[in-house]
């Protein structure tokens, strides 16, 4: 489907938001905490986003774009308001456990964006859980203000390593008791998933999720010349 560029804002440190929209004001298919989409910026192209914004909302995908290596920088130099994009239907590797009594969830850097979702569905049914958000510093933290409120009810911390991970948050110390019902999702650098993988090795089946974005990509269509 072709999706409009609506708005573009800024999220922290070489991180930018971009809204995407129907062209024609309709709704959009409607996703799930987790999911994300395949979007196509330009011919050569296709990177996975996940959506950010409260599945509630039918009317646009919300996603965010670190600024890393040659396509991101690209997207941020050349994609402006108003741009036609084209992306896939939403697809879900990530979901939320219905069943899980409370909730975990690790994210590292520009891994916040599924986790987002998530925070807007549980509290929408007013589930139990808890957040760790690491990141290097406050000014690399996105929606570090819309999550203020939060942080004062002590629903999210924040992690702030300076570039040392072992300034950080103590992954094992975190994830070493596991309460039964809990359900941990993570998402975020490489080295911090391998690190919660190892951390939460002795939890049931079942109760730990990760987002790699590791699978094959649905190819998104291309947008008309």
């Amino acid at each position: 489907m072709l999706l409009r560029v609506r708005s573009i804002t800024y999220l922290a440190t070489r991180i930018n938001g971009y809204e995407l929209v129907d062209p024609h004001g309709q709704d959009l298919p409607p996703f799930s905490a987790g999911a994300h989409i395949s979007v196509r910026f330009a011919k050569e192209i296709v990177r996975d986003f996940s959506l950010w914004n409260d599945p509630a909302e039918r009317t646009r995908y919300c996603i965010a774009v670190l600024r890393e290596g040659w396509a991101s920088s690209r997207l941020h130099e050349k994609i402006r308001v108003g741009a036609l994009v084209a992306g896939s239907a939403p697809r879900n590797n990530f979901p939320l456990a219905v069943a899980a009594e409370r909730y975990l969830l690790i994210a590292g850097g520009i891994g916040i964006t599924p986790i987002m979702a998530m925070i807007a569905e549980l509290r929408r049914r007013r589930a139990e859980f808890q957040v760790h958000y690491c990141t290097r510093s406050p000014d690399e933290t996105a929606f570090l203000d819309d999550l203020a409120v939060l942080a004062a009810l002590g629903r999210i911390q924040f992690h702030h390593d300076g570039g040392d991970p072992a300034r950080g948050l103590d992954i094992i110390a975190t994830l070493r008791e596991c309460r039964p019902g809990t359900h941990l999702y993570c998402c975020g650098p490489t080295g911090m998933m391998a690190a919660a993988t190892s951390a939460s090795a002795h939890w049931p089946a079942g109760t730990v999720h990760f987002e790699f974005f590791a699978g094959p990509n649905a190819v998104a269509p291309m947008v008309p010349e």
